[in-house]
């Protein structure tokens, strides 16, 4: 008995030895175009894995909201004083797997996505860059040689630091500090920021879909900014700020998407394509469930560690 303990001990030693080792710098690319939920996969398969998580589209946003906010014209010719702006300022991405929130219309039950807040000088701007205003100006931004150039520095800057966080893993032993890996989520993460990335993942969705989602997110992040305000108080919307009834339709986003598709596939720099090695997951008819699980389970495979969702 004493023998077999011990052999089922070093078992288990190898295989926690094996994880540590293929973990550390594991990168999952997942690419894709605008709200065919790359985002929300992304947080939860970080969850599900233990990895870091950056949000690659957040720091184009961000550079977006710097254009509006200093009233910067000169995008798509070089974008000086926009690149100035982004060069000073510091973006940072709080991956908070404690907290929690659905995914409208994806969700089954299960599965819940990590909040993940985004800072911008150290101002909270998790809300205001996903504004309608921000949506229409940010495929501009990215299509900006310059402006792409800046923000691949604070790309890779936040991946290096998540792929060295470690995450704490309870075991018979006590508690274990593991170096992760890390998945961003973008439109050339694939193909230009980690070429070589251990897994590619291109997520897919239908125009109409997608649309849906995204008039799903326009309206939890109302709801969400109305719960924060006070009952008594009714604040005038900003000057470059829409109020509810003048929000797009899911038709007149679904429209504005297809030509976000055309500019993000048309761009001269790191257009949006499939790497050659991608998996492609078409999540039109998918529970959100099945997405984050297959991939996950895609990423044990390359790890050489057990699948845990082939139920699904």
């Amino acid at each position: 008995m004493q023998c077999l303990r011990a052999t089922l001990c070093r078992r288990a030693t190898r295989r926690f030895l094996a994880h540590k080792l293929l973990v550390r710098d594991f990168t999952i690319a997942i690419d894709g175009p605008a709200a065919s939920g790359k985002s929300s996969t992304a947080r939860a398969l970080a969850l599900e894995l233990g990895f870091g998580y950056i949000d690659s589209g957040s720091i184009y946003r961000c550079a977006t909201l710097l254009a509006l906010r200093h009233n910067i014209t000169d995008i798509g010719t070089g974008a000086t004083d926009l690149i100035e702006l982004i060069n000073k300022s510091s973006v940072d991405i709080k991956f908070q797997p404690s907290t929690t929130r659905s995914a409208p219309n994806l969700i089954t039950g299960r599965l819940s996505v990590p909040d993940v807040r985004i800072l911008l000088n150290d101002e909270d701007v998790s809300e205001e860059i996903r504004k309608p205003e921000v949506n229409r100006l940010v495929a501009k931004v990215a299509s900006d040689g310059g402006v792409r150039t800046a923000v691949l520095g604070i790309q890779r800057a936040l991946a290096k630091a998540a792929e060295t966080r470690s995450t704490d893993v309870v075991g018979k032993e006590g508690v274990v500090s593991v170096p992760g890996g890390v998945v961003m989520d973008g439109r050339d993460i694939g193909t230009t920021i980690f070429p070589n990335a251990e897994l590619k993942i291109y997520l897919d969705a239908s125009a109409m879909a997608r649309a849906i989602r995204r008039w799903d997110e326009m309206n939890s992040s109302l709801k969400q900014a109305r719960a924060k305000t006070p009952a008594d108080s009714d604040p005038a919307p900003a000057a470059n700020e829409r109020t509810p009834a003048e929000y797009p339709s899911v038709e007149d986003i679904a429209r504005e998407l297809e030509e976000r598709d055309y500019a993000d596939i048309n761009r001269q720099h790191s257009p949006l394509r499939i790497a050659k090695d991608a998996v492609v997951i078409d999540n039109t008819t998918m529970t959100f469930e099945q997405q984050v699980y297959s991939i996950a389970d895609l990423a044990r495979d390359r790890m050489g560690l057990e699948r845990k969702h082939d139920d699904l």
